[in-house]
C-alpha cells in the first residue's frame, strides 16, 4: 500500500510503548498518530479513519465508537460539552 493513502478500520484501541495501537479482528495492528487524547477509549471497540504515514503508521484524523465521534482535541471536547447544556 503506498503511503498516504486513506485507511478506514475497526479494531480494539490498545497503549502502544509510544502513543497508541489499534489491533484488528484479523490480527493486524495500525500504530497511530493520534493528535489529541484518546486515553479513556483503551480497551474499547472503535474506528478510525486517517492517512497513511509509514509502513504501519496511521495519522488518526477521526475516531469513533458506536456511532459516535469522539473529539480529539481540547477545544472540540470542550465545545461539545457546552453545547450538550445549552
Amino acid at each position: 500500500m503506498p503511503k498516504g493513502t486513506v485507511h478506514k478500520e475497526t479494531g480494539v484501541l490498545r497503549r502502544a510503548p509510544i502513543g497508541y495501537a489499534l489491533e484488528m479482528d484479523g490480527g493486524g495492528r495500525w500504530l497511530l498518530d493520534i493528535n489529541g487524547s484518546a486515553r479513556k477509549l483503551v480497551g474499547k471497540r472503535v474506528t478510525i479513519e486517517g492517512r497513511r504515514m509509514g509502513f504501519d503508521l496511521i495519522f488518526v484524523d477521526r475516531i469513533w465508537m458506536e456511532n459516535k465521534l469522539w473529539p480529539l482535541t481540547l477545544w472540540q471536547r470542550l465545545t461539545s460539552s457546552v453545547s450538550r447544556y445549552r
